[in-house]
C-alpha cells in the first residue's frame, strides 16, 4: 500500500500548525488538510504567553515580525465592579489569529510541509494504516493526527454523542479602532462568562467576551451586544464603554 506522507493532520488551527512545524523539523513528511483558507479570522482572546517564545523560535516561527503588542499589565474585574490590576512578570504578546496562524503556516510551507485545501469526509484503518478521504482525493499514512477542533463534520462522521448536544457557550469577538492601551489585557467578569479586551498589532482592538447562554437567556444582551456589533460607531470607547455596562449591570 503505497503511502503519501508519513503523517497526516487533519485541521490547520494552532494545533494543526505547530504539529506540522515539528515535525517536518524532525524530518517526517508531512501533510496536513485545512478547509479553510490564510489568512483569516477566528474567534479568540488574542493574548498569547511570552512562555511560548522559546518553542515558537524552535520551529523558526518569527511572529514578533507581524509586530506584536507587548503586553505587561492585567486588569480584572469582579461582577460587582471592583477592580484589580497586576504586573505580568513573564508578560504576553497581542496578535491576531489572522497574523499568526498565516504566519505559521506560511512557515510550514517553507518548510516543505504539504498543506491541502479540502474537507476530510471519512478516515479508515486498515492494514495498519489509515485511508484519509476528502472530497476529491485519498491520502495514505501510518500516522493521523486530529487536530479538528470539536464539533467538525469528522464529529458528524463518527457519529459522536456530542453532537446531539446544544453547545452551552456563545463567543462573540470583534476588531475596532480606537483608544486602548497596548500594554494591557483586560478581563472584565460576569454571571456565566467574561469579556476579554486586548491591542493586536496594526493599532487593532481585539474585544472577545464567552459566556454561558443559561445566563443570558432571561437577559437582553445579546440582543444589544449584537445591535452593536452591527452597527455602525465612531470610536472603540463608545463600544466598550456601553458594552461594560451591559456586562456588568444585566448579568449580577
Amino acid at each position: 500500500m503505497k503511502k503519501n506522507a508519513d503523517v497526516i493532520i487533519i485541521g490547520g488551527g494552532l494545533a494543526g500548525l505547530t504539529a506540522a512545524l515539528h515535525l517536518t523539523k524532525k524530518g517526517l513528511n508531512v501533510t496536513l488538510i485545512e478547509k479553510y483558507s490564510y489568512p483569516r479570522h477566528k474567534v479568540c482572546g488574542e493574548y498569547l504567553s511570552k512562555e511560548i517564545l522559546p518553542y515558537l523560535n524552535w520551529l523558526n516561527s518569527d511572529i514578533l515580525q507581524v509586530y506584536p503588542t507587548n503586553i505587561n499589565t492585567l486588569i480584572f474585574t469582579h461582577q460587582n465592579g471592583k477592580t484589580a490590576k497586576a504586573d505580568l512578570p513573564l508578560g504576553g504578546l497581542g496578535i491576531s489569529r489572522y497574523s499568526l496562524d498565516n504566519s505559521l503556516y506560511l512557515q510550514a510551507l517553507k518548510m516543505g510541509c504539504t498543506v491541502i485545501k479540502a474537507t476530510v469526509t471519512k478516515v479508515t484503518f486498515n492494514e495498519n494504516a489509515f485511508t484519509v478521504m476528502t472530497e476529491n482525493q485519498i491520502l495514505i499514512a501510518e500516522i493521523v493526527l486530529g487536530a479538528f477542533g470539536k464539533r467538525s463534520n469528522v464529529d458528524q462522521v463518527l457519529k459522536r454523542n456530542f453532537m446531539n448536544k446544544t453547545a452551552p457557550w456563545l463567543a462573540v469577538k470583534g476588531h475596532y479602532s480606537g483608544e486602548f492601551p497596548d500594554d494591557v489585557v483586560a478581563l472584565h467578569n460576569f454571571k456565566g462568562g467574561y469579556c476579554g479586551i486586548t491591542k493586536v498589532e496594526d493599532n487593532t482592538i481585539n474585544m472577545c467576551y464567552l459566556a454561558d447562554l443559561k445566563s443570558l437567556k432571561n437577559t437582553r444582551i445579546l440582543q444589544n451586544l449584537n445591535k452593536m456589533f452591527f452597527t455602525r460607531i465612531n470610536t472603540s470607547n463608545t463600544f466598550l464603554k456601553i458594552a461594560h455596562y451591559f456586562l456588568i449591570n444585566h448579568l449580577q
